[in-house]
C-alpha cells in the first residue's frame, strides 16, 4: 500500500505566479495541511491529489502569494474604531463639524472626544484651521482630531487648557505648537506636542476581539494574509494569542514594540512568541523625524516652499543611537521611521556604527524613506539595510504638497524605488494603514501606484519621475517575498514554494499582463490562509 498522503486542496487550471525565481510560473498548486505540497503542471498536481482532495477550478485566473503589508498600525486602529470619529474623505469644515457633532452626541460620557484620518492638505481653504472652528462644535470637553498620518493634531481650546499650553509654554522636545502673531497656540500641534493626549482605547476585551475579527475579515478580502504592525498593547497581544490558539486569527502579525532604553518587556514578548508563525514580536520601532505634509520631516536642505525650515528630529539622535546600539546588541531587529534625507542619513549612520561593533546579518529597516540623497542610496545595499516604503504616500498627495515641499532637482531623489532595486537593496511595500489615502489597506492600489507613479484619479497622466517606476512583477515581489524577508520569514512564506506556508490569493485579472489602469479594476476573488479558504467570491 502506498504511503503517499494526497493533497487536501488543489487549485487547477490557473496561472500561478510563484515569486520563486527557480520556477516562476505554474498551472496548478497542491496544499496539504497548512503547507504547499506541490506547484507545477496540471499533470503534476493531478498526481498529488486523491479521492478526498478538494479541487477548485481557477478558470485561468492569476494566483499570487498572499499579500504582506510591511507597515501598518492595524491592531490599534481596530481597537479605536468605536471611540474615534473617522473623517476620511471629509474636505469641508461644515461636514467635519457635523460629523464631530454627531459623534459627541453619541458619546456623552467620553472625557475626550477624538477624531482621526483628517486630511489637512485637502481641507477647504488651504491653510491650517484653528481651535475656534472646533470650539464652535464643542467647548466643554477636550476635542482632538488626528490628521491622516498621525503626525499633527487639531484641538479645541478646552484641549489646550487640559494640556497646559499657552503663549508662555515652550515647544516640547520633539514637538511644535503652531502659534499666532502673539505667540498663542492656534490649536495645531505637531509630533510630540500632542503626545499627552489620551488616545488609548478603553475598549473591553470582548469588544476588541469582535472589532478585530471584523478588520481581519476585511483584510482577507483584500488578499492579505500577513502584516507588520506597530504598537499593540501587551494585554491585546494576549487576546490575539488566544485567538490564534483557537484558530480565529486568519492573518499573520509581525509585531513591533516601541524602541526605548528599557528592553525587559520586549525581551519577554520576544521569548513568549518565539516559534509562533501567526504572532511574532522580534522588532523594535523608533522615530527619527516627522512628515513632509507638516514640514517636520528632517531635511538636509530647506523646504522649497518654506525657506529656512528643515524639519525636526523628534528624538535626540544621540539618545536614539544609544537605544539602537543596545537593541542591536540584544539581537532585536530595529525599525526606524525616517522620511527626510537628513533623517535617513542619520539612521544609516547609526546602523553603520552598530555594524562596526560586530559583523553579522541584521536586517535593520528604515521606514518611509521618502527622500534619499544619492550618496546614501548605495549605503542601504552595503549595510544590508531594508528600505520599507509606501507607494501611495508618493502618488496620493503629489499635487497637494509633495512637489511643492521638495522642489527640483531634489524631487528626483524622492521615493527612489527603481534606484533601490537596481542597486540590490531589499525593498518592501506597506500601506502605513490607516495613515494613508485609502478606504481599506488595498495592496492592488499600492501596486498601481508603484507601476505608474501617478495618482489613481489622474489615470493616463504623466508619471512623476517615471524613471523610478517598477514593473508589476517587481511590485508584487515587494508585497510578498521582500516583505517576508523584511521580517526574517522568507523561508516560510512570501513565495509559492513547496514546503512553505499555504497562504495565497486569486485575482480576477492577470495584473502581470493587463494595462496599468486595469489593476485598479482588479478584484481579489479568493484568499487561502494556512491551507484553508477564508474568503471566496467565485
Amino acid at each position: 500500500m502506498s504511503r503517499f498522503k494526497p493533497a487536501d486542496l488543489a487549485l487547477k487550471n490557473g496561472s500561478v505566479w510563484t515569486v520563486d525565481g527557480r520556477s516562476p510560473l505554474a498551472e496548478a498548486i497542491a496544499i496539504r495541511g497548512n503547507e504547499i505540497l506541490a506547484v507545477g503542471s496540471a499533470a503534476e498536481i493531478e498526481a498529488a491529489t486523491g479521492p478526498q482532495t478538494r479541487v477548485i477550478d481557477l478558470a485561468g485566473r492569476l494566483v499570487l502569494p498572499g499579500f504582506n503589508d510591511a507597515h501598518t498600525h492595524f491592531v490599534e486602529f481596530a481597537a479605536r474604531a468605536a471611540m474615534m470619529v473617522d473623517l476620511y474623505g471629509v474636505t469641508s469644515l461644515e461636514a467635519l463639524q457635523q460629523r464631530v457633532r454627531e459623534h459627541a452626541a453619541a458619546h456623552p460620557a467620553a472625557a475626550w472626544l477624538l477624531g482621526t484620518r483628517w486630511f489637512p492638505s485637502r481641507f477647504e481653504g488651504g491653510a491650517w484651521p484653528s481651535r475656534l472652528e472646533l470650539d464652535a462644535v464643542e467647548s466643554q470637553r477636550p476635542l482632538a482630531i488626528l490628521d491622516v498620518d498621525h503626525h499633527s493634531c487639531w484641538v479645541n481650546s478646552r484641549a489646550l487648557q487640559e494640556l497646559g499650553y499657552s503663549a508662555q509654554t515652550p515647544d516640547p522636545p520633539g514637538g511644535r505648537l503652531l502659534r499666532d502673531d502673539h505667540g498663542e497656540p492656534t490649536g495645531i500641534l505637531f509630533e510630540n506636542a500632542y503626545a499627552p493626549i489620551p488616545l488609548d482605547a478603553n475598549t473591553s476585551d470582548n469588544e476588541f476581539a469582535r472589532l478585530f475579527v471584523q478588520e481581519v475579515a476585511k483584510a482577507n478580502r483584500l488578499g492579505l494574509t500577513s502584516l507588520s504592525n506597530h504598537g499593540t498593547k501587551p494585554e491585546r497581544l494576549e487576546i490575539l494569542e488566544r485567538m490564534a490558539q483557537r484558530g480565529e486569527l486568519t492573518l499573520r502579525i509581525n509585531e513591533w514594540q516601541d524602541l526605548s532604553s528599557d528592553l525587559e518587556s520586549a525581551r519577554e514578548l520576544r521569548q513568549r512568541f518565539s516559534g509562533n508563525e501567526k504572532l511574532r514580536m522580534a522588532s523594535l520601532k523608533g522615530f527619527m523625524d516627522g512628515v513632509l505634509s507638516s514640514h517636520t520631516a528632517w531635511m538636509l536642505e530647506p523646504y522649497a516652499d518654506a525657506p529656512g525650515e528643515t524639519g525636526l528630529a523628534v528624538v535626540d539622535p544621540e539618545e536614539l543611537s544609544a537605544w539602537v546600539i543596545e537593541a542591536d546588541r540584544q539581537g532585536f531587529q530595529v525599525v526606524i521611521h525616517a522620511v527626510g534625507d537628513q533623517a535617513v542619513r542619520k539612521c544609516l549612520n547609526i546602523y553603520e556604527q552598530a555594524a562596526k561593533i560586530e559583523a553579522r546579518e541584521r536586517r535593520h529597516r528604515v521606514e518611509h524613506v521618502e527622500v534619499v540623497h544619492p550618496q546614501d542610496q548605495e549605503r542601504f545595499a552595503s549595510l544590508g539595510v531594508i528600505a520599507s516604503m509606501m507607494p501611495l504616500h508618493c502618488t496620493a498627495d503629489l499635487e497637494g504638497y509633495i512637489k511643492s515641499r521638495l522642489g527640483e532637482p531634489r524631487g528626483a531623489h524622492g521615493y527612489p524605488w527603481r534606484d533601490f532595486i537596481d542597486r540590490g537593496v531589499h525593498l518592501c511595500f506597506g500601506t502605513d494603514w490607516p495613515a494613508v489615502d485609502l478606504l481599506q489597506p488595498d495592496p492592488l492600489q499600492q501596486i498601481y501606484a508603484a507601476v505608474t507613479r501617478t495618482p489613481a484619479q489622474a489615470q493616463g497622466g504623466p508619471a512623476w519621475h517615471g524613471e523610478q517606476r517598477l514593473t508589476a512583477a517587481e511590485a508584487i515581489r515587494c508585497y510578498t517575498l521582500e516583505a517576508a524577508y523584511a521580517e526574517r520569514m522568507e523561508q516560510r512564506k512570501g513565495s509559492l514554494t513547496p514546503g512553505k506556508l499555504a497562504d495565497l490569493c486569486v485575482l480576477s485579472r492577470d495584473i502581470l499582463k493587463c494595462e496599468p489602469a486595469e489593476i485598479l479594476e482588479t478584484e481579489v476573488l479568493m484568499t487561502v490562509f494556512e491551507g484553508e479558504v477564508v474568503y471566496r467570491n467565485f
